[in-house]
């Protein structure tokens, strides 16, 4: 099988291939039971297409606005080394004569489910029997999101740290379908050479095919298609001729795959302390915001449970100065604004919430926005300003709770659900609001905003007073913060 040519990816029309997606007018969607198997397939099929089409910026305007013929997708495909991705060399390697070659059930390569024996492990789900079967097609997503979104942690105490980072967020151009989606996030080569600043040798081989071979892997030396299929483990996946339905993509195979096999790469990469330290650099993946502070550069993650991507939504798309970093936008958003044409940009943001060892959440949010971004960029930041704002009042607010000498414990679980409550409703708001972008002036978006925010932070805060109302100490308190909440 090789995830070129041939019928791999789960879609409504059954398997088919990167062709198939690229070249007919079929309304195809994904098929997996997961979203972060959905997510990876869209990094993994528009990292293929980038392998397959290499356009240059006028090419891949040309393919945006066109569409790609089978004719042309052959044309390109002949001219790459296409044995390369063959099925059972595809981001697998040989590990070390010495290596020990550890087993793990296949179930450990999805992050949601818990079967580690961390004491700090835990998982959004729990049941094992949910992914102890895929069928083969299934092992090259998974081994995809194991390197690309996976956090070592997460992956027990032999996980290793990727290219991207540990449990990096992932933004990405959607489109009206799966194949404009794949388009949108093909890379254009002559763009990504200016803003990677790579090295006119660096080595573009894919790592199965030339191996890493020192103790520190220089960014500057990793071209475009060895980058976005770098590799973090030596790893493969033994099939079994004995038919599954599979747990994954959900259809039957006449093969089955249970078990991996893996041993960490021993270098770093400059997303690790030891290589910032080293000296190795960060490399620019494309679909990555960074966050670039004084001792390096770092993958923009997930905070904590309670995070929502509204929060951090400017920076994703314009790039946001804050007291210790500048975080700056995924290259495929800077490419994206600077080929856009007429219609609407729909950002996909997507990712692990991770903790050490534990998946506390999934972000997975759709914000849909003018491609004309860069003409609209301050509506933006107003709206995403104004809920960031009311959620600085409402936080003040809460605090005068803090004063009557109750247990902080106790006062700060109140304040965090109803902080959590507030941050969580407005995903909704801010994603509703941003619909009027193009339609609506800024001062007109930030009243809505304003509105819309101010009343739901209220509504909230007058839930706490209905239900503490018996308790004088901490209504009182309440009823002192209100005025914070009022302020103009």
């Amino acid at each position: 099988m090789n995830l070129l040519t041939d019928d791999f990816i789960s879609t409504n029309y059954g398997k088919v291939s990167l062709k198939a997606i690229l070249t007919t007018d079929n309304d195809y969607q994904l098929q997996y039971y997961f979203d972060e198997i959905q997510l990876a397939m869209l990094q993994m099929l528009s990292s293929l297409a980038t392998v397959v089409l290499q356009p240059d910026t006028k090419q891949l305007q040309y393919y945006l606005a066109n569409g790609i013929s089978g004719q042309e997708y052959d044309k390109r495909l002949s001219e790459v080394n296409s044995e390369w991705f063959e099925g059972d060399c595809f981001m697998c390697s040989a590990p070390p004569a010495d290596a020990k070659n550890p087993s793990a059930p296949i179930t450990k390569m999805l992050s949601g489910i818990e079967c580690g024996t961390s004491p700090n492990a835990i998982g959004l789900f729990s049941e094992v029997k949910h992914a102890e079967t895929i069928c083969p097609d299934c092992s090259h997503v998974l081994n995809y999101n194991l390197h690309m979104n996976i956090k070592g942690e997460c992956f027990g105490p032999t996980g290793a740290t990727g290219i991207r980072g540990g449990g990096a967020i992932s933004t990405l151009v959607a489109g009206d379908d799966l194949k404009q989606t794949v388009l949108n996030n093909v890379i254009a080569t002559d763009l990504f050479t200016q803003y990677s600043q790579l090295d006119s040798g660096a080595d573009n081989k894919p790592m199965w095919v030339s191996p890493l071979s020192s103790d520190l892997y220089q960014a500057q030396k990793i071209g475009l298609i060895r980058g976005l299929f770098a590799l973090a483990y030596h790893i493969s996946f033994p099939v079994d001729d004995k038919e599954c339905h599979c747990d994954v993509c959900g259809t039957e195979s006449e093969q089955s795959v249970t078990t991996f096999i893996r041993e960490k790469y021993k270098g770093n990469y400059g997303s690790t302390k030891t290589g910032r330290d080293a000296g190795a650099g960060w490399w620019p993946h494309p679909y990555t915001p960074q966050s670039v502070r004084e001792d390096g550069v770092y993958a923009v993650c997930a905070r904590d449970q309670n995070w929502q991507s509204w929060q951090e939504l400017t920076s994703y798309i314009v790039g946001k100065e804050t007291d210790k970093a500048m975080i700056e936008p995924a290259y495929i958003v800077r490419q994206y604004q600077e080929m856009s044409g007429q219609g609407r940009a729909n950002l996909l943001v997507g990712g692990n919430i991770a903790d050490q060892g534990s998946i506390l959440g999934r972000v997975y949010d759709l914000y849909s926005m003018p491609s004309s971004l860069s003409n609209h960029l301050s509506r933006v930041t107003q709206v995403v300003d104004a809920g960031l704002s009311q959620k600085d009042k409402l936080s003040l607010a809460l605090n005068k709770m803090f004063g009557i000498g109750y247990d902080k414990n106790f006062v700060a679980g109140i304040k965090a659900q109803a902080m959590h409550r507030f941050v969580s409703n407005t995903q909704q708001i801010i994603q509703s609001i941003l619909l009027d972008v193009d339609r609506k002036e800024a001062a007109e978006l930030r009243r809505a905003a304003i509105k819309e925010l101010d009343e739901e932070a209220k509504l909230i805060y007058s839930g706490l007073q209905r239900k503490y109302q018996h308790d004088l100490p901490l209504f009182k308190a309440l009823v002192k913060g209100e005025y914070l909440l009022n302020k103009n």
